[in-house]
């Protein structure tokens, strides 16, 4: 524990908080050594004995979790040696005698009187000296060299000459050099490598000051470094040194992560204060380090964006210093710019529980922000035009429609058939653009969908009036199956074999079959022009003039949606369309 000092610190243990008040005053007035600490039952003292160094504890017997003589228990169990003093006016003989038996230090009887604290003083100081020159006699009998052999450090003593004349086995492990190697030999023809390194000027010139000093330096020619302590004498120079290599790659590969990003970061002491910040965040607020270490995060130059930023990083430190991971997306001050950071403060914890250090980050997603503004400015316009298209553009066309039954029962012309089939395109294109304008953002809930079941339908819907098309597989796909939106993924299939029939005429033949990645759709049609084929899956784009240009567009918005892909094939006399699905979207079973 402590002892080394002037002073004397001192645990006072009593419930009474008055009596508490009373004691610390009258021991600290008595005697100016003592600094007087409080606990008001036996867990509280034990945690803070934990904390730090105490040279005494004097304690009350009655406490409200038990007695005085259990709380001694408890100090003896991590603390033997420490000075325990029982201070009670509730006692009787047998408690003193039972005080004695387990081991307390002293008992101080109170009376009536002042008389009683300088008694307690007294006894305290007398207690922790005695504990004091018990321990410095033991440290003192031992052998200075067997201790110097127990310590960790290396340790190498030079006479005036710079010869060895004595090093520790730690140190002769480090040099790889016996004693025959080492004592009465000069240190730097020994290891005449080291004359050209900083360690050569750093002794030389503290034995010609006079001054000790420590050093941590990188030994090029071991590849390793050292922190040393080195201390001169009139008869030479003693060294303390100790291998830092494991410590210094760590704090390099904590630089590595620290400095070089561009998230804003720092660390935080847990009540918010700030003990350091990288380069990123500097450089972005245009500010020393000396312009926000040391300060309350939120009270340095980043967060006076508002009074609202300012509390809610409050906050955030506030909970982080409780335990809790925390996240907000903050508008924060720069130097010459205000950013939108997705800002996070988190907590780190000993092994205890305990929050010791909390890291806050910042990621600047301005740009995000703004490209998400312009999304949702892009939908709401979307919206608005499918408003447009689904009102403006339907009336007409139901009055047109309406008209056109009219106009065949009163008489019979060529031109109708033309006018039936425009306001059917029409129609689809309408239908088309309304639901890529506001249905084709997303999917619903996906189950497994039977491929072949999936096409049967498709092709039944589509085919429906013509007789010569003919759908063909090009392997059995009774078991295959795919992860999938029913519906979305049967208006896919519509609008690919629509295309088939659309663009291949009458007549045409489509294949449906899997493949390694996914499955395929192709027609023996004319195919697409190589100058047309990237073409294809744009908006508007169609060489039937039946067609409404939005069918493939709307394909691949709903491979998009899946998580898939959709190509255009490329060995194929027609046109072939293959669907890339995730490895867990499509499994072809064989019974």
């Amino acid at each position: 524990m402590g002892g080394l000092s002037d002073t004397i610190d001192v645990l006072y243990v009593d419930s009474e908080a008055d009596a508490t008040e009373t004691v610390t005053s009258a021991l600290e007035g008595e005697d100016d050594r003592l600094a007087v600490e409080t606990a008001p039952s036996i867990a509280e003292g034990v945690a803070r004995l934990s904390t730090g160094p105490i040279d005494c504890v004097v304690s009350e017997y009655d406490l409200p979790d038990g007695n005085g003589l259990e709380l001694l228990t408890k100090v003896r169990e991590e603390f033997p040696e420490l000075p325990f003093v029982l201070f009670t006016g509730d006692g009787d003989e047998a408690i003193a005698s039972e005080a004695i038996s387990a081991g307390v230090t002293e008992y101080v009887r109170k009376d009536e009187g002042t008389n009683q604290y300088v008694t307690l003083a007294n006894r305290i100081g007398e207690t922790v000296t005695a504990s004091t020159a018990r321990r410095f006699e033991r440290v003192t009998s031992h052998d200075p060299l067997a201790i110097l052999e127990r310590i960790d450090d290396a340790f190498l003593a030079l006479d005036d000459d710079w010869r060895v004349v004595y090093v520790n086995e730690r140190a002769k492990a480090v040099f790889g050099r016996s004693d025959e190697e080492l004592l009465g030999n000069s240190l730097w023809e020994t290891f005449s490598e080291a004359t050209e390194t900083p360690f050569y000027d750093h002794y030389r010139e503290a034995k010609a000051a006079n001054e000790p000093r420590t050093i941590e330096e990188y030994f090029e020619p071991w590849g390793r470094w050292y922190r040393e302590h080195i201390y001169p004498s009139e008869n030479g120079l003693t060294v303390l040194f100790h291998d830092i290599t494991e410590q210094k790659r760590r704090e390099r590969r904590y630089s590595a992560v620290f400095e070089n990003t561009y998230q804003f970061t720092g660390l935080l002491e847990p009540d918010g204060t700030l003990a350091e910040a990288n380069e990123t965040a500097l450089e972005f607020g245009g500010l020393e380090r000396d312009d926000v270490v040391g300060k309350k995060m939120w009270e340095t130059a980043w967060f006076q964006h508002s009074e609202e930023t300012r509390e809610r990083a409050r906050d955030a430190v506030e909970r982080a210093a409780n335990g809790e991971f925390v996240r907000h997306k903050l508008p924060v001050k720069g130097a010459d710019r205000e950013a939108i950071v997705d800002f996070s403060v988190r907590p780190l914890t000993d092994e205890r529980g305990t929050v010791t250090l909390l890291i806050p980050e910042g990621r600047d997603i301005t740009e995000l922000t703004e490209r998400e503004q312009a999304l949702q400015r892009q939908r709401d316009r979307l919206d608005e035009f499918a408003g447009v298209v689904s009102h403006d553009l339907r009336n007409p066309l139901n009055v047109a429609t309406g008209r056109l039954e009219l106009a065949r029962e009163e008489c019979v012309s060529e031109h109708l058939d033309e006018i039936e089939t425009a306001l059917d395109r029409i129609d689809r294109i309408t239908e088309d653009v309304l639901w890529l304008a506001r249905e084709g953002r997303d999917i619903g809930s996906r189950d497994a969908v039977r491929l072949r079941d999936a096409v049967d339908a498709a092709w039944e819907l589509v085919a429906d009036g013509t007789d010569r098309a003919e759908l063909r597989y090009d392997d059995d796909l009774a078991s295959a199956t795919v992860e999938a939106d029913d519906d979305r993924f049967q208006q896919l299939l519509e609008n690919l074999l629509r295309n088939a029939i659309d663009h291949g005429g009458e007549d045409v033949t489509v294949t449906v079959g899997t493949t390694d990645r996914g499955f395929y759709l192709e027609d023996d049609g004319p195919g697409i022009p190589e100058s047309r084929r990237e073409d294809v899956f744009a908006g508007g784009y169609s060489t039937s003039d039946d067609g409404t240009g939005f069918g493939l567009r709307i394909v691949e918005r709903i491979a998009d949606a899946h998580g898939w892909d959709v190509r255009l094939g490329d060995d194929s006399d027609g046109a072939r369309f293959d669907i890339l699905c995730d490895v867990d979207s499509l499994h072809s079973v064989r019974n």
